[in-house]
């Protein structure tokens, strides 16, 4: 009896996964960072390295033979750099003449950038205004040289602008360029929230725009534009706590100028060719290659989070800084948006800009006449309004508790087991800009005793249910600037 032949298995290619936490460890193991899915024969993998580039040199590099004695050039974040072998010395032989004295070569001083460890490099790195290092040979000297990237060291050491995401900008550099064309169809926005609102315990660096609402308690569909001539820059594909799967994209309009939308629920054909295909379990972002839209080209399609919240817009200027309690905390930690939020409205043309303005008010899309639209720069110094931290140590972390007013007169406190507002009129009301010392909100059913400390550094608050206590309990937390 003839018997076949079965089919072989195809071979999976080198460092690709069937889930995202193999492709995390293969490229610690491989000597870079991240993760990307990659279409193979018809099988979507996660393929290690973020950066295809980055991929693509390494895997090249690991299948050369042992005969090559090369540095192997390793982009950060990595496990080892292989340095060159010391070799035994040998001993020669006793000159039978008086030797000739040999005038020492004079040291070649390093290229800018370039350093003896890979702390320097790191530390060199931050102040270039890129990440990570490199293992080079110049002149026969080995270096770690700032930026894991070849391209953003160029462009940096020749003095390129820097965009929000802090890569060299290969734009026109303009700060006054302003937004000609609409995001959105505005009949179906019932209200817009300004940038820098309290939620979740912190100050977030967008607005929110309220669609008008469906029966059943869905909001209605709007299409989604790009407000100037821009450049998509990165896309995150992710899923919600609320069983949806939406898209977070940012633009670079200039050197300077960028802008974001979040909660996007479906995405323009080329946006899709190159967004993720399976959603993240976190909305970080996978930088892009550099795809053009034209003011008022469609970018998608939003109807709120979740289909029944808002959905975000941010805009952000790194020619303006906002101003914090602790500024080093944001400068240190690299919180670029939160330093260059502005609001978005005002970098419109008019008619739009007025347009806009008059849809500004509250979560519960009511209309506010005269309303502020701030950016992130709510904190008060000596006073509990802004931002506070759950940790001293100066790197990038999230805020923990957020206290500011929102349009209305409404004092929101955030962070701590849920939102609380409390209105004006109400018996604990009470503006945190004015709050500097002690004081106990009460709302919801809940209380929250906050007490201001170290010069207006620190914060101390207790919450509990029912009425507020006589006094700061013990057992508070304490928050930092």
């Amino acid at each position: 009896m003839a018997t076949s032949t079965p089919t072989p298995t195809a071979t999976i290619p080198p460092y690709h996964y069937a889930t995202r936490a193999e492709a995390e460890a293969g490229a610690i193991k491989l000597g870079c960072s991240g993760w990307n899915q990659a279409k193979v024969d018809g099988t979507t993998y996660f393929r290690a390295c973020a950066s295809g580039a980055s991929f693509e040199s390494l895997v090249s590099a690991t299948i050369k033979p042992a005969s090559d004695a090369q540095i192997a050039i390793t982009p950060s974040p990595t496990t080892t750099i292989s340095l060159p072998p010391t070799s035994t010395p040998t001993i020669s032989a006793q000159p039978t003449s008086t030797p000739v004295p040999q005038t020492a070569a004079p040291a070649h001083a390093p290229p800018p950038y370039h350093y003896a460890t890979r702390a320097e490099a790191e530390a060199g790195a931050e102040e270039l205004g890129c990440s990570g290092f490199n293992g080079v040979r110049v002149e026969g000297t080995f270096y770690y040289r700032a930026c894991g990237s070849d391209e953003s060291y160029e462009l940096l050491v020749s003095g390129a602008p820097i965009t929000l995401s802090g890569a060299p900008c290969k734009l026109e550099s303009d700060a006054t360029v302003r937004f000609s064309a609409t995001l959105t169809d505005l009949t179906q926005i019932a209200s817009i929230v300004p940038a820098g609102s309290p939620s979740g315990g912190v100050i977030k660096p967008h607005s929110y725009l309220h669609n008008k609402d469906l029966p059943g308690g869905k909001n209605v569909r709007v299409p989604v534009y790009a407000v100037a001539d821009s450049v998509l820059t990165s896309v995150a594909y992710y899923d919600t706590s609320v069983g949806t799967s939406e898209y977070l994209i940012f633009f670079d309009v200039t050197c300077e100028i960028s802008y974001k939308f979040d909660h996007i629920m479906s995405v323009a054909p080329k946006i899709l060719a190159v967004a993720p295909e399976i959603p993240s379990d976190t909305s970080e972002g996978n930088r892009t290659p550099a795809i053009t839209f034209k003011a008022g080209e469609l970018i998608g399609y939003a109807n709120g989070a979740g289909g029944q919240g808002a959905w975000d817009f941010g805009v952000y200027d790194t020619t303006y800084t906002n101003q914090f309690a602790n500024q080093e905390r944001y400068v240190k930690g690299n919180m670029g948006q939160l330093l260059h939020t502005v609001c978005p409205y005002d970098y419109f043309t008019e008619p739009l800009k007025s347009q806009m303005y008059a849809l500004l008010g509250t979560h519960d899309q009511r209309l506010v006449p005269d309303v502020e639209c701030t950016t992130t720069q709510r904190d008060v110094p000596g006073a509990v309004a802004g931002a506070w931290f759950d940790t001293q140590v100066l790197e990038f972390s999230d805020a923990k508790v957020a206290i500011a007013m929102l349009p209305g007169d409404i004092v929101a406190i955030t962070g701590i087991g849920g939102d609380v507002r409390i209105s004006k009129g109400q018996p604990t009301w009470l503006d945190p800009g004015l709050l500097t010392t002690t004081h106990c909100y009460s709302g919801s059913g809940r209380w929250f005793f906050i007490e201001i400390q170290a010069d207006g550094m620190e914060m101390a608050i207790a919450d509990g249910s029912g009425g507020c206590p006589g006094a700061l309990p013990a057992g508070a937390t304490v928050y930092y600037r």
